[in-house]
């Protein structure tokens, strides 16, 4: 048997400290006012990845950057790339600058996860996407729950105000915002969490997963629900077509998911009486018409400036609800032009068909991919992508889910040989998607 590697070793098992901190930033980012040129505040978050950019440095000195798959890395680099470009022609430098500083600190992000995970092991890196999991979900349970300290952050919402209380309708979160926000950056764990513990039978990871699918489905955001539910279907499609057949565990899971979420909306329904009062709401029209109209407006603004655009984070013509349409994709039109948004719009398709183009070595792979395209529904009917914080919870997010597909690899014998008392990776190739 060949002798396992020291480094190797090492890398696999040694504390991640410092993993630990940044995940904790990014599930409760708090925000602290400052006195900065061009900025009124900075968050925990944005403190960690500074220091973070400083140890990515210093790292570089002994080693090459890890930038884990080049081609992922290049098309999550573009978009930073041409929002720093709109410099040249923007109408608020002051918020195009802003934007290209949020998409460093996403890249950062995902160097540092990618870093962070490298020679992790399938079971290590899923135990961090669980434990982010619910370091996300805990502050939103207590804000519910109204629990002092864990109020909501948000300036514009006064006490009281209808604003403010549709925070405690819903499943939100203190820090980053309405529940839409809070069920966006969940909605990328919950299927890499089932498919583990559904292969693996691990019973942690089910039941972080059906955690996960609970709290989205509480947020009671039916962009995101729907966008959860499209990638389903889709990835039910697929394993059909390529098997032929649908096997009655994963039928019987489906169920099961099914009447958790139906009871969890029953339960929060019953319990919590800002929200019987609020669900009605849910199948109004109303939002949907607003949203329409902001997506009318956006293409005339277009239209006016189709070559350049106005520059990232810039309200075209003063009209600040321009500045988040609630459409990822007419944003970077509105934003950089028609080339360069269609630009930017296909780096966010091409990352999904990067992961489906790894499934044949990486299992997990073919599921991510999936989780991606729900993202890509995310977008068409929500501006999280525009948001300072979920924009770099995003990235994070990418180099969790890179680290997995890393560590599910399909090695070649020998180290299948040499690894083998560690288990995960073996499943991986055991149990494919």
């Amino acid at each position: 048997m060949a002798e396992i590697p020291y480094g190797s070793l090492r890398a696999a098992t040694q504390p991640r400290i410092l993993l630990g901190l940044v995940l904790i930033a990014a599930a409760m980012p708090v925000r602290f006012a400052v006195s900065a040129p061009g900025f009124d505040s900075l968050s925990l978050l944005d403190i960690m990845l500074g220091i973070v950019a400083v140890s990515l440095v210093l790292g570089c000195v002994t080693k090459p950057l890890d930038v884990g798959y080049p081609q992922l890395f290049a098309l999550l680099c573009i978009p930073m790339a041409i929002c720093g470009s709109s410099m040249l022609w923007t109408q608020d430098r002051g918020a195009t600058f802003r934007a290209t500083i949020v998409y460093a600190e996403g890249v950062i992000a995902y160097l540092f996860i990618v870093r962070e995970l490298a020679g992790a092991s399938p079971d290590r890196v899923i135990t961090y996407i669980r434990r982010y999991s619910y370091l996300l979900i805990i502050p939103a349970a207590l804000l519910l729950l109204r629990v002092p300290g864990f109020a909501p952050e948000e300036v514009s919402a006064p006490v009281g105000s209808d604003r403010y209380l549709s925070y405690y309708t819903r499943l939100s979160h203190p820090v980053l915002g309405p529940s839409n926000n809070l069920a966006s950056v969940l909605a990328v764990f919950v299927p890499i969490l089932l498919y583990w513990g559904h292969t693996r039978h691990d019973r942690r990871c089910t039941v972080a997963g059906y955690v996960a699918l609970i709290a989205v489905v509480c947020t009671l955001s039916r962009g995101v629900i729907a966008a959860l539910l499209t990638a389903a279907v889709l990835a039910g499609l697929g394993n059909l077509v390529r098997n032929r057949r649908i096997g009655t565990q994963v039928v019987g899971k489906a169920i099961a998911a099914v009447a958790t979420v139906l009871a969890a909306i029953v339960t929060l329904y019953q319990l919590n009486p800002d929200t019987r009062e609020f669900f009605a709401s849910r199948f109004s029209l109303t939002n949907v018409v607003i949203r329409t109209e902001f997506a009318v407006e956006a293409v005339d603004k277009i239209a006016d400036r189709p070559v350049l655009g106005y520059g990232a984070g810039a309200a075209p013509g003063g009209i600040q609800d321009l500045a988040r349409v609630h459409n990822t994709y007419l944003q970077q039109a509105l934003n950089f032009g028609l080339l360069l948004g269609v630009i930017v719009s296909l780096t966010l398709v091409g990352m999904a068909l990067f992961f489906f183009s790894r499934w044949r070595t990486s299992p997990a792979a073919r599921v991510i991919g999936f989780t991606l395209i729900a993202q890509l529904v995310v977008f068409a009917v929500e501006s999280s992508f525009e948001g300072s914080v979920l924009r770099v919870l995003f990235y994070l997010s990418v180099g969790l889910l890179t680290g997995m597909v890393r560590a599910c690899e399909v090695p070649q014998a020998s180290t299948l040989q040499t690894y083998g008392d560690l288990g995960p990776t073996v499943a991986c190739v055991e149990h494919p998607a």
